[in-house]
This record gives C-alpha cells, structure tokens and sequence, in this order.
C-alpha cells in the first residue's frame, strides 16, 4: 500500500482516482478525477513558500482528494521552466524552488509515482483532449494567472522542445526599458498582461480604493469609462504578446485558459481589435480565433491528472510517457 491508500501496481477500475496538481504563484489547485477524466473532487490552496512547505501542501491535499480511494496516479503542473527529468530549473513566480526535485520529492511522501510538467503544458494536453483544441492541427495556449505561461500545440501533442523548456512567452520582452520582471529581466510580457499586471495598473491608476482586477473588471461591466479605458490598454499589451506569437508559430487558434479567462467575454473584443491592427499580411479569415479554455482555471489541474493517467498507462504498457515520471527511492536490498 502506498501513502495514498492505494495498492501498488493496482489496476484502474471504476473507483480508481487519478489525482492533478496546477502549482500557480498564489494558488495551487488540485483535482480527483475518474478513469475517464470526470471530477470527483477539487481543492484550493495558497501556494506556500519553499519547498518543504510546498511538499507538505501537495501532499495534505493529496490525502484530502484521495480520501481513502484507490489512487492509480499523481500529475503535477508547476509554473515555471520543467525540464525533460522534471528538474525545475527556475520558477520566477513561486518562491524557492529554483533548481529543486519537486517530482522526488514529492514521490517519496506520497510513496507513489509522481508525473511533473509545466502546469500549462499540461492545460493544453486536457484541452486537446476534451477542450477547445479537441482535433486542432496548429494552435497555442497562454494561461493568464501571476505571470503568463504557454504551451505550442501541434497534430495533438504539445512540443516541450531540445530540453523540455519550450512555451514560456511569458518572458519574451516586449518593452527593453520597462517593469523589472522576477525572472531579473526588464520589459517581459507578463508584466503587462497577466493577472497580477492588471491587478497593479489598477493600483497605480486608481489606488486604494479601486485598486485590483476585480475591481476593475466589475467597473468596467457597470459602465465606469474610466475602468474600461485602462482595461483596453491592458488587452493592448496582451493582443501584442498574442502577435508576436502569431508571427513566429502562424497558429489557428489561441486557447486563453487561467483566471482571466472566465472573464473573456469582457476581454475578446478589445483584444481582437487590437490584434487585428498588430497583425501584418492576415486578412479576418487568416487570424486565429481566440477562444478561452473550456475549463476556466481547472484546465492545468485537470490535464495535471490527464497525465499523470497517461504515465500510468505507459508504465503498465512498459512505453515511455511524454514527461518526467518520478518513481520513490527504492529500500536497499535485504541480505
């Protein structure tokens, strides 16, 4: 029996849970999914500091999720830069963690396999499986959340490059003299068009009172012209990071998944617009569509779990899974 409750080695039936872990730079949530990907359970947690207390969360969520079932697999999506072993190698949003074994880690508490990927890498994986990007050739994914990370889609699998750290937009700058950035550079695009960039133009502009997103997200649907003003020079910055991305992949559709985008209603207008002004040699038939992910901020956590199912299923096959797959140390030999 593993930490978990579950046998090891036990094959999927019914009750089965597959547990998904989206590590984000203020929240992580987890899930509990069945066989076939269906929620059974979701948690909320405040992402804690360093990786002691980071593991200790994961794995008192993972014992609240799994609540005495049989759990067959734990899928991990962290912010920041995975490499090909699972190795972060630097996370400018979660605090220390750079060059931790978050996937060893946590499969020694857990006594159990533990799969790790870029939390938005694995967004896309659960939106070309049962999402917005089901049967999509060419497509991309940002997450709108603390910072802003990103997958590339292509022919139904998501492309983690020579060593696993391809997709993260999020740092490609878009202003060489502007905001200094947690990553120690100036100027990257998530400092103007993620969720924590919206939250601090609104400090700045409004201050006190009015500060935050939320604030000015439910200004701008009561009709404060003032809130919807500083809300299309936010989709400004964030139609010009979505056209930098148009002119080096040329995908067919953009998936907008993270907080922001159960706001998206309020977002696709103004950035289209202005996307359609970035764009150069596109007609309105050639832009990609914009469309938000099918499952809001559950996207990561659940395609977290998606595939840590796959890396259960490769294992049990004897095949290779697409990302890290992290087993516990194994007790020395007795003689």
């Amino acid at each position: 029996m593993n930490a978990l409750g579950a046998a090891d080695g036990a094959a999927t039936t019914t009750s089965t849970l597959h547990l998904g872990f989206d590590v984000g730079g203020t929240k992580i949530f987890g899930v509990a999914t069945d066989c076939r990907g269906a929620p059974h359970r979701t948690l909320r947690h405040a992402t804690p500091h360093g990786v002691e207390p980071l593991l200790a969360a994961l794995a008192r969520m993972a014992g609240q999720l799994g609540n005495g079932a049989d759990v067959a697999s734990v899928g991990v999506g962290m912010a920041g830069l995975i490499t090909l072993d699972g190795r972060v190698t630097v996370s400018p949003n979660l605090v220390g963690v750079d060059g931790a074994q978050i996937g060893p880690g946590l499969a020694q508490l857990l006594d159990c396999r533990i799969t790790l990927d870029n939390e938005v890498n694995c967004a896309a994986r659960w939106e070309l499986s049962s999402g917005a990007a089901k049967d999509l050739g060419h497509g991309v994914m940002i997450c709108l959340g603390t910072g802003i990370g990103g997958a590339v889609m292509l022919n139904d699998e998501v492309l983690r490059g020579f060593t696993g750290l391809a997709g993260e937009p999020g740092h490609m700058i878009v202003d060489v003299e502007g905001r200094q950035c947690g990553c120690g550079r100036r100027g990257c695009w998530e400092m103007y068009a993620s969720g924590s960039a919206l939250d601090r133009m609104a400090a700045e502009r409004f201050g006190d009172a009015r500060s935050g997103g939320p604030a000015v997200i439910a200004a701008t649907r009561n009709g404060d012209a003032t809130a919807r003003e500083l809300l299309d020079e936010f989709c400004y910055w964030l139609a010009l990071g979505i056209s930098n991305l148009c002119i080096l992949l040329d995908p067919e559709m953009v998936v907008i998944g993270g907080g922001l985008s159960e706001e998206w209603d309020l977002l696709a207008q103004p950035t289209e617009e202005h996307l359609a002004t970035l764009l150069i040699g596109r007609s309105a038939e050639s832009r990609p569509k914009l469309v938000p992910s099918e499952a809001g901020e559950l996207s990561a956590a659940l395609g977290a779990a998606l595939l840590g199912a796959q890396g259960h299923s490769a294992a049990l096959l004897g095949a290779q899974g697409h990302s890290a797959a992290l087993d516990p140390p194994q007790a020395p030999a007795q003689t």
